[in-house]
């Protein structure tokens, strides 16, 4: 009896899900809440990522404008189910898939969803750019091209970020990271004694004095703090006790335009997430994981931002998404980071856009 009544309670949650997202679907595409999305968006030589076609519900919102559900994206390919389910029709088909910028290829998986190829050699301007047209089912709706700026890996830590909401387009932050030397140790920690001066001391406080220098080299070398990682501007720390990892980078800059990389900059980016700085995937939703990038030292500008918890501004708007590690060498560490970020436009309202990031990087341990 059990079984049937679970069966029979699933199928009225299920029923009343579709009825209430099918409307919302609807009112999203009229709305003008689609969007070109990309599961990475910086590729290297032959890599593949899926682009698919989302429309955004945003989220509910009290009389006080505060929200009280989260905004969320949906596939287009997931849409159309749901629509066709909950017997209403769909605003838009989509046709023409095209590269119009950067060569690649593009295999067709559905009308909403595509595999792209990225091509065996850097193209000009190290920028890949897909579009699809969006047409309408009925006459009250206007024909939709979306754009989709994807780019070519030619550095160490490179992040492209996307809300369009806030106007935010494809923006791409990079850095090369600094102490990026596979030889680079420990530096000594005590300075070298001029020559001149150290021919001057007794021979039994030069003796003295060198043996202590030697102690000192030696019992930094042995630690487990690497000084050169420390002050690197792109470096990680992990906290055993608590078992979290914070990633940090110093001196992001903004790409000038296409072609033209990153000027120096003052963008700061910190990274925090549950676990260690081990191989593999690492969820990025556990209750300590966040992300905090500043552009720009100015407070005229907003940050991109998402936390689990701990900040009473920040705590509803969560992160989602993966950070994985690809390889440890010793020295550095690369991987990728995916993940929903949020950004407050006019910094006046209640109003925060959804989007994301989408990075890869090359770090250094800064303790051993």
């Amino acid at each position: 009896m059990k079984r049937y009544l679970s069966i029979a309670v699933f199928i009225l949650l299920s029923a009343k899900l579709v009825a209430q997202t099918g409307p919302d679907l609807v009112r999203a595409m009229r709305g003008g809440r689609l969007s070109l999305n990309a599961e990475k968006t910086i590729l290297s030589a032959g890599e593949q990522t899926q682009i698919n076609i989302d429309v955004f519900i945003p989220p509910a919102t009290n009389n006080d404008g505060d929200a009280v559900t989260d905004g969320r994206a949906v596939h287009m390919s997931d849409a159309a189910h749901t629509l066709a389910g909950a017997g209403l029709p769909i605003s838009y088909h989509a046709q023409n898939w095209k590269i119009l910028q950067g060569g690649g290829t593009v295999d067709i998986v559905d009308d909403y969803l595509v595999k792209y190829t990225a091509p065996a050699n850097a193209p000009r301007d190290n920028m890949m750019v897909i579009s699809v047209e969006l047409m309408p089912t009925g006459h009250d709706l206007p024909k939709v091209v979306l754009l989709k700026t994807l780019y070519f890996e030619d550095g160490d830590n490179i992040f492209a970020f996307n809300v369009p909401g806030s106007g935010i387009n494809d923006a791409r932050y990079s850095q090369k990271t600094t102490g990026a030397k596979g030889s680079a140790t420990n530096p000594s920690t005590v300075a070298a004694i001029d020559p001149a001066i150290l021919a001057r001391i007794p021979a039994a406080d030069r003796a003295r004095l060198q043996a202590q220098k030697s102690n000192v080299d030696a019992a930094v070398q042995a630690s487990n703090v690497n000084l050169v990682s420390l002050t690197s501007n792109a470096n990680a720390i992990f906290d055993p006790a608590n078992n979290v990892t914070i990633i940090k980078f110093i001196g992001l800059g903004r790409d000038l335009g296409p072609g033209h990389p990153s000027a120096a900059g003052s963008g700061i980016m910190i990274i925090t997430y549950t676990g260690g700085l081990t191989k593999g995937v690492h969820p990025f939703n556990g209750i300590s994981n966040a992300i905090s990038f500043s552009p720009d030292i100015r407070p005229s500008v907003k940050n991109c931002a998402c936390a689990m918890q701990g900040n009473q501004s920040l705590q509803r708007l969560k992160c989602g998404g993966t950070l994985t590690i690809t390889s440890m060498d010793g020295d550095f560490i690369t991987g990728t980071i995916s993940s929903t970020i949020w950004n407050n436009k006019t910094g006046r309202d209640k109003t925060f856009n959804r989007g994301t990031v989408y990075g890869v990087f090359k770090i250094r341990k800064a303790y051993q």
